[in-house]
């Protein structure tokens, strides 16, 4: 999310608008799991462990569910954490257009953390996530969309400039488009594109989560919304209102609770 307004593209995709109807969006139970000053970008899982992405620190942090700290590992500028064939991943080089000329890539942190995706591949990448088949795709606001196999070989790059986080669901890509006037979410399917409007103003739309119920759980950056869409026919409703940038959600494994991250320093557990 830490880039500055670019050149927006007009899409010739299907466009599926903003649902009249929305979808049923029970109030949620919300507790804070951490709090901090710096700007937490992202999160995953590991057993009974969280991984957090901390921005501005150039670190991931790992906690114990209960909220004591374990570890931190130095990276710059991290972005999505991401369970995946072989260990766990991590992007870096998540910039703003002052420093985008640094390196841009993916770190395998465990087994032991070693570059995955060189630095010369991406530009800033920001959200990612696997597919059923084990290829990483990864969302990079002034490239696109980048998918690399399981050996972390660049396949192809889908033309969606804005592209921001990144959900999947079987080999099905989502993935949000920052500064869009439509608020909107892509979906991709093999070469076909549909967009999910969310409605105007601009929300900008940040990470994004699959549930436990087959829906897409998206934040909202400048509106501090988190929203609940479905992501086959658009319906959607608000979750929660009045959360300060939030950045991310993640489901924890099993269960139907949720880690939302902020950029201005908050991480919060909401259970449906």
């Amino acid at each position: 999310m830490r880039i500055l307004a670019l050149l927006c593209l007009v899409l010739s995709i299907t466009a599926i608008p903003a649902q009249a109807s929305p979808i049923r969006c029970p109030t949620p139970a919300v507790s804070t799991f951490h709090t901090g000053t710096d700007w937490y970008e992202n999160l995953e899982f590991d057993g009974n462990t969280v991984w957090l992405s901390n921005l501005t620190g150039n670190r991931v942090e790992q906690y114990r569910l209960d909220g004591t700290f374990l570890r931190s590992i130095n990276l710059r500028a991290p972005g999505a954490i991401r369970q995946g064939p072989g260990g766990l991943y991590a992007n870096f080089g998540n910039d703003s257009p002052e420093t985008r000329d640094q390196p841009s890539g993916v770190v395998r942190l465990k087994p032991k953390p070693e570059v995955w995706v060189g630095g010369d591949t991406l530009s800033s990448a920001n959200g990612a996530e696997f597919d059923a088949r084990g290829h990483l795709y990864v969302a990079d606001p002034f490239v696109g969309l980048a998918e690399f196999d399981r050996r972390g070989t660049l396949v192809r790059r889908i033309d969606l400039p804005l592209s921001n986080g990144v959900a999947t669901i079987g080999n099905t890509v989502f993935t949000t488009l920052v500064f869009d006037p439509k608020s909107t979410v892509v979906r991709i399917t093999g070469d076909r594109q549909t967009r999910i409007e969310l409605g105007a103003p601009d929300k900008n739309l940040d990470d994004l989560a699959v549930g436990p119920d087959g829906k897409l759980y998206v934040t909202a950056y400048t509106s501090g919304e988190l929203i609940k869409v479905d992501p086959w026919t658009g319906a959607r409703c608000v979750l929660l209102t009045g959360l300060k940038n939030p950045t991310a959600a993640r489901f924890l494994p099993g269960t139907k609770t949720m880690f939302v991250t902020h950029a201005s320093g908050s991480v919060l557990k909401v259970r449906l």
